[in-house]
């Protein structure tokens, strides 16, 4: 049985993973520039709530580059992985293998992310269940006999 319905959602979900991580690297590159952070820093002051609040515009750039590197690690590791489910459905060698590792990948981009990254969890997911419940083709070989069948002469 092919498993190619899996196999493409599989593959969506992790070109979705992969332009994640750009994105966020990015974006990180954006907060690293010197002069990229001045301004936010200067908008942020400017903003009475922030002022009121009394939050440091300085904690707020530093918190946004630490949550850059915690997603994009739980990111990587839904992104390998789903390569290696992708690898294990390949020829319909271990399915059950691959709709395990389709879960747990789920639920590490799902819960490590707070469902930011809910396309490549969803993906996952339907892939993950179709790995489990789909089963494979029992066709009834019409040469075989049984015991209680009379032999043609």
């Amino acid at each position: 049985m092919k498993r190619t319905a899996e196999g493409v959602m599989t593959i969506i979900g992790i070109i979705v993973n992969v332009l994640m991580i750009i994105g966020v690297f990015l974006i990180g590159a954006l907060f690293n520039d010197p002069a990229m952070q001045a301004e936010f820093e200067r908008e942020l002051q400017n903003d009475p709530a922030m002022a009121d609040a009394g939050i440091d515009p300085t904690m707020i750039t530093d918190m946004f580059a630490g949550l850059g590197l915690y997603f994009n690690v739980v990111v990587i590791i839904s992104t390998i992985l789903s390569i290696i489910a992708l690898f294990a459905m390949k020829r319909n060698k271990k399915p059950k293998l691959a709709g395990g590792l389709l879960i747990a990948s789920t639920l590490v981009v799902a819960v490590g992310t707070v469902l930011l990254g809910w396309l490549p969890a969803l993906l996952f997911l339907i892939a993950g269940i179709m790995c489990f419940v789909r089963k494979p083709k029992v066709v009834e070989d019409p040469y075989q006999r049984t015991d209680d069948e009379m032999r043609p002469l």
